[in-house]
């Protein structure tokens, strides 16, 4: 079986907004988790982080989700090849 690196699966989805895919595994067995957060510049310059979003920000956001379902359905599938074999 593959090596599963660290960490979340990131994905980015422009205009600051970015998915990250986390893998969760329990006595239940692994489910999967999506945040999907959106970095700007306050005031100060500094990077802030948000979970708001602006109707601009909506189809990014909706493009972010796909690609983190996709990406979640593409494991399982694996998931599912490994055990096959």
């Amino acid at each position: 079986m593959a090596k599963q690196k660290k960490g979340p699966h990131p994905i980015k989805a422009g205009r600051g907004v970015r998915a990250k895919v986390w893998k969760n595994s329990g006595k239940n067995g692994e489910w999967y988790n999506v945040e999907i957060i959106r970095t700007y510049k306050d005031d100060e310059g500094e990077l802030q982080d948000s979970t708001s979003f602006s109707r601009d920000d909506l189809l990014h956001v909706a493009y972010a989700a796909q690609q983190a379902f996709e990406y979640i359905l593409d494991q399982a599938n694996k998931q599912d090849d490994d055990d096959d074999e």
